[in-house]
């Protein structure tokens, strides 16, 4: 079973404009979608598609939280909700330009500490043949060990844990040993504040090695069209290119690559087919105008290679 806990579910607003955005003037859309957000919720969709039992948890609260809900439900993606009373959950905005998408996250709900316990105990019941993603930005207000504290509260449950955070939630949930956590390379940038000296994956090594040194026990490190590194506490260095294909819509391209990734480890499979899985989901989202189907995913697992090792 892989659970997955989005702190922050949204609805996620995407509108497409034929022509650029224009600022001070009145733009119109072409076309609109309205789905419900949340990286750890697009994990739990790949999985789905690929047949692993998944179960979705996090806040709901207000108007838009029946809305997420509501969606969640024609999944039939089991779900286990805390409501959190008096708030709303976020809307976020994704503006599509021809190649460009630029994003307008909202701040989200607040949480209190007896609403951290009820996740918690809820959480409790998976063990060493589970996975517990943690995924996306951590509650209003929540302190950046938020992620840490709660991987500290289940260790003795013998779960595995998947982190794709940023910043510091990041750096404190890597002295908790997750099994993998998944960065971009904005985000690796954060990280370590490096600025521009992360240019190229190449230029990522060294990056991707510290998060090991710090703790991770793998490190999935998403390369957009460049596809992924993978870096494992037995020193050892993966990369697998992505195949060609026409990009539609990489808003949750990497969160498909983290499910499909996953999804290999839990069905036993080795890291290195993970990876291509995960490549496969990945990239099949890119070409998609939302989640990719498992058809889509296994026709690109096809031609997919081996990653190749680095020395």
């Amino acid at each position: 079973m892989i659970a997955t806990v989005t702190m922050n579910p949204a609805v996620d607003y995407t509108v497409l404009l034929e022509t650029p955005l224009i600022p001070n003037e009145v733009n119109r859309t072409s076309h609109e979608r309205i789905t419900a957000g949340g990286k750890g919720v697009n994990v739990s969709l790949i999985l789905q598609q690929l047949e692993i039992p998944t179960t979705v948890y996090g806040y709901l609260s207000g108007t838009t939280g029946a809305m997420i809900a509501e969606q969640l439900l024609r999944t039939q993606i089991p779900t286990d909700w805390i409501k959190v009373p008096n708030q709303m959950n976020r809307i976020n905005l994704k503006v599509k330009e021809d190649r460009a998408v630029t994003e307008l996250n909202g701040r989200g709900v607040s949480v209190s500490p007896a609403e951290t316990e009820l996740l918690l105990n809820k959480l409790r019941k998976y063990g060493e043949d589970d996975f517990i993603v943690l995924a996306g930005s951590i509650p209003a207000g929540a302190p950046a060990s938020h992620y840490a504290d709660i991987m500290q509260a289940l260790s003795d449950t013998g779960v595995r844990f998947a982190v794709d955070a940023e910043g510091e939630p990041l750096r404190q949930a890597l002295a908790c040993h997750p099994f993998v956590v998944k960065p971009n390379l904005r985000e690796l940038c954060s990280l370590f504040e490096s600025g521009n000296m992360i240019d190229t994956w190449w230029d990522a090594l060294p990056f991707g090695k510290k998060l090991i040194e710090w703790g991770a026990q793998n490190a999935l490190l998403s390369l957009g069209s460049d596809g992924a590194l993978l870096f494992t506490d037995e020193d050892r260095i993966w990369h697998l290119s992505a195949p060609h294909g026409q990009v539609k819509n990489a808003v949750g391209s990497g969160d498909a690559m983290l499910g499909g990734f996953l999804a290999g480890c839990a069905n036993g499979k080795s890291l290195t087919e993970a990876l291509r899985m995960g490549i496969a989901a990945g990239s099949a989202t890119a070409f998609s105008e939302w989640i990719a189907n498992r058809s889509q995913m296994d026709n690109l697992l096809r031609i997919i290679p081996e990653p190749t090792e680095l020395l």
